[in-house]
């Protein structure tokens, strides 16, 4: 039975990179991470990202729990490689008004008021010498 495969290549074993039979749903579902500056962004496979851009941003994120949340992504970061897997940060707009953009109501830190300040007594005067002052040869 003729398979469709040149003589030279009929009957030899290939070898394919495992990473081009991927399918999408092979890939990491998108998660949510906080970046160094506490801003919440998605890490997610490049593509399911850039599909998610040219679809007006909206990509639906696992979180920890196991349940699903949407997030709005408005721009990417640069790709870098998680086990094989072509991978980017998804960050929301900067309008902070976008209910879908914010992060998941379990993760967010209430914003307390600084406490009042304590004037019932008077704060040490500084008692140190000249000794103790920054001096210019460090």
């Amino acid at each position: 039975m003729p398979s469709g495969l040149p003589k030279a290549i009929e009957g030899q074993q290939l070898s394919v990179d495992p990473v081009i039979l991927r399918t999408m749903s092979e890939l990491p579902p998108p998660r949510f991470r906080k970046t160094k500056s506490e801003k919440w962004a998605v890490m997610a496979p490049v593509e399911t990202l850039e599909t998610a851009l040219k679809n007006g941003g909206l990509v639906e994120v696992q979180k920890k729990s196991g349940d699903w949340s949407k997030f709005t992504v408005a721009s990417l970061g640069k790709p870098f490689d998680v086990d094989g897997v072509s991978m980017c940060y998804g960050y929301a707009p900067d309008d902070e008004s976008d209910p879908s953009s914010a992060a998941p109501a379990s993760r967010r830190q209430p914003q307390a008021p600084a406490p009042p300040r304590d004037d019932s007594e008077p704060l040490p005067e500084y008692q140190g010498g000249a000794e103790d002052e920054w001096s210019e040869g460090f």
